[in-house]
């Protein structure tokens, strides 16, 4: 390099920071003005330029506040039963319905359930099941049709065409016989209705429940129970996650809880249940078993809170088939 070329370089860099800039720049078009500089140069390594995020994504990432923020548990029940009862949670867009449920207290929901079925000590309902029986899932659902009254326990229920035992009836009423149900259960027995064990081989051969566990009333039991295992194992009852599904055409909330173990210590070792946000019972229970394998999936279709009768759970019911 030129003497007179350095001479540059170091008036340059004892000037001010933006001479400093112009010195840098100097010394590097002085660099290439050299002889066989254009062969040494190093090959130019871009810069990464930070790009800011999108509003919207910074936006979606912030936590929204809910009036469910800070409430105890009891006081949050009651207002998820109010806004259920008046349409207004589920007109929430997803981000603040997800929200809203992250909100919640650990035992709010199960409060909020326990009261939903304080309300419905008698109804209609009617449901799809299908199970694993022996390891093996049932490839059609049965249909149902059930008349539910909880205290004493009392219920009619019938298969209904399109689903699997279609035209099976059966009664169960704890006040005449609490181990057995009558009934008529198809196959080689036809329409022959005789006594049935509830925990007997006839039973158990279509299900692994029993009668006893039909309505609403046993799925907020199930919580329950596992609700309070948790709590003495010193575990939060909490929901793992909130999510917005599709189900049945409809937009869902799905709570999962993922469970320390499966039965019988608790009901599975995976429950889901899914909330249509329109009414106060769940639409869809699932259960998976310590394998990963669905054992049970359950769609409640529709409700109907009624005042039943004595005719509705006696045999001679002239409009069953016993």
């Amino acid at each position: 390099m030129k003497p007179h070329a350095f001479q540059t370089l170091r008036q340059t860099f004892h000037t001010c920071p933006a001479g400093l800039l112009r010195g840098i720049a100097a010394a590097g078009a002085l660099a290439l003005a050299l002889p066989g500089a254009a062969h040494a140069q190093a090959p130019a390594v871009p810069v990464p330029v930070p790009v800011p995020a999108p509003a919207a994504t910074a936006a979606a990432t912030a936590p929204a506040g809910t009036a469910y923020d800070g409430l105890p548990a009891q006081q949050q029940a009651a207002l998820l039963s109010k806004q259920v009862a008046g349409g207004e949670l589920a007109k929430l867009p997803d981000e603040q319905l997800l929200a809203v449920f992250n909100a919640l207290q650990p035992e709010a929901p199960l409060l909020w359930a326990k009261a939903e079925m304080n309300r419905y000590p008698e109804y209609e309902y009617w449901m799809t099941r299908q199970e694993r029986l022996n390891g093996q899932w049932q490839d059609q659902p049965a249909r149902m049709l059930i008349r539910y009254r909880h205290a004493p326990r009392q219920l009619y229920a019938k298969w209904l065409p399109g689903g699997s035992q279609a035209g099976q009836e059966i009664l169960y009423d704890e006040t005449q016989r609490k181990d057995e149900m009558y009934g008529h259960l198809g196959g080689l027995l036809g329409f022959t209705s005789m006594w049935i064990a509830l925990d007997g081989t006839i039973a158990r051969a279509q299900s692994n429940h029993t009668v006893r566990d039909l309505g609403f009333q046993y799925v907020v039991a199930m919580l329950d129970r596992d609700a309070r295992s948790l709590r003495a194992a010193g575990l939060s009852e909490r929901f793992t996650r909130a999510e917005i599904v599709q189900e049945q055409g409809m937009r869902m909330v799905a709570l999962t809880w993922d469970l320390p173990a499966g039965a019988p210590r608790y009901y599975a070792k995976r429950v889901q249940l899914m909330l249509d946000l329109k009414n106060p019972w769940p639409r869809v229970e699932t259960a998976w078993d310590t394998d990963g394998n669905m054992v049970e999936k359950i769609v409640f279709e529709k409700a109907v809170r009624k005042t039943f009768d004595a005719g509705t759970f006696d045999a001679k019911n002239g409009d069953y088939k016993f």
